[in-house]
């Protein structure tokens, strides 16, 4: 673990240090091929662009799990919380609240929407590059 992502673990609150700790094991153990990063002080998991992060509020008993493109992921059980544009989130409690199986998924399809995104974004890319 790099050390900049070590120093976001310490400066969690004790109670919540294991339960982003499991999360993150849960999230990383999706694909190889997710990374994680700092990124506005939070742990940010990426691959072709940013899939998630985790983030917390000092005065909540609670972790919560971001999805930046939550709104093109499927949610069969209504777990997402929020009102964002595309980002929606979860609330995890305790070790027993971790939907591990729910979160892979998630990641996945993240992936999916993500490389559709970067497809996209190269496309463009190159379309303008030639009308120059």
């Amino acid at each position: 673990m790099e050390p900049k992502i070590q120093k976001f673990f310490l400066k969690l609150p004790v109670e919540k240090q294991k339960l982003a700790m499991l999360l993150r094991d849960v999230i990383l153990s999706a694909d190889k091929k997710i990374t994680e990063d700092i990124k506005w002080n939070q742990l940010t998991f990426v691959y072709k662009g940013n899939l998630a992060f985790i983030y917390t509020m000092s005065k909540q008993p609670y972790v919560n799990l971001g999805f930046m493109q939550a709104l093109s992921l499927s949610d069969p059980k209504k777990l997402f919380e929020g009102t964002g544009k595309s980002m929606r989130h979860i609330k995890v409690y305790s070790e027993k609240d971790i939907p591990a199986k729910q979160i892979k998924s998630w990641m996945k399809e993240a992936m999916t929407v993500n490389e559709g995104i970067f497809a996209a974004k190269t496309k463009a890319a190159k379309k303008t590059a030639k009308a120059k």
